[in-house]
């Protein structure tokens, strides 16, 4: 799994996958109480990838910073994402519209 660090200038935060939609193993046992196999349970898979959550613990002042709060939250795959600033996004949407 990795995390994302997003952000710009001096307001980075990390995003990790959410926690709640990981399916769970459900030991499925038969009438004498014997396993038979295990069911996953939890959210259904998404076909657009895993949904962010964003963690406690920022912004950070840096990318360095936020960087390392994800390695400290046990994250070995980062990636660093920089956000849009308003003019950016605006002119994009101004874009799609046309």
């Amino acid at each position: 799994m990795h995390a994302e660090v997003r952000g710009r200038n001096r307001s980075w935060k990390v995003w990790i996958p959410d926690p709640g939609a990981r399916p769970m193993p459900v030991p499925l046992l038969d009438q004498d109480g014997n396993l038979k196999e295990y069911l996953m349970c939890g959210a259904p898979p998404d076909k657009e990838g895993p949904k962010y959550v964003e963690c406690y613990g920022g912004p950070f002042a840096s990318k360095e910073e936020a960087v390392e709060y994800a390695h400290y939250l046990g994250y070995s795959d980062v990636r660093i994402n920089r956000t849009k600033t308003q003019q950016e996004a605006l002119a994009l949407a101004r874009a799609a519209k046309r």
